[in-house]
């Protein structure tokens, strides 16, 4: 083997190395804060650090003083109250509205195709619960 093919199988090794190096941290790295980055927004949690992130972000756009600050602090915090009941009660219609319309729908479809439809239903209710509890138990950063 001559010292020209040495070193060409040499760089290409080397290239694969990094290369695999490179994927395997950035796929890690990428899994990690998408997985384990995400802040729960269930409403017991949203009185907690995301809400001061959203009133230190307004204090950031508006560039407040710390005067203004304090005086906006019961303001956003109001708000955010409003948003977090106004947000419960569409949830509630929109349950609401779902059981109307399967009421609706008894007369006119088969017993297996409401069965069918029941199913549907608890597993949008089971896939949004599992939206809602996402993250619980572990700590954040």
């Amino acid at each position: 083997m001559t010292t020209e093919r040495r070193k060409a199988l040499l760089m290409m090794s080397v290239t694969f190395a990094i290369g695999m190096l490179i994927g395997v941290l950035g796929t890690g790295f990428f899994a990690r804060h998408f997985y384990h980055g995400r802040w729960s927004m269930d409403k017991r949690e949203i009185s907690g650090k995301p809400r001061g992130n959203f009133a230190t972000k307004i204090f950031q756009v508006v560039k407040a003083d710390s005067a203004q600050a304090k005086a906006m602090k019961p303001i956003i915090e109001g708000t955010m109250a409003k948003i977090d009941s106004v947000q419960g009660a569409g949830e509630r219609d929109a349950r609401a509205l779902m059981e109307g319309l399967k009421q609706k729908l008894v007369p006119i479809l088969k017993p297996e195709q409401i069965e069918r439809l029941e199913k549907f239903a608890s597993r949008k209710q089971k896939s949004r619960d599992e939206r809602n509890n996402r993250g619980k138990g572990r700590p954040h950063d």
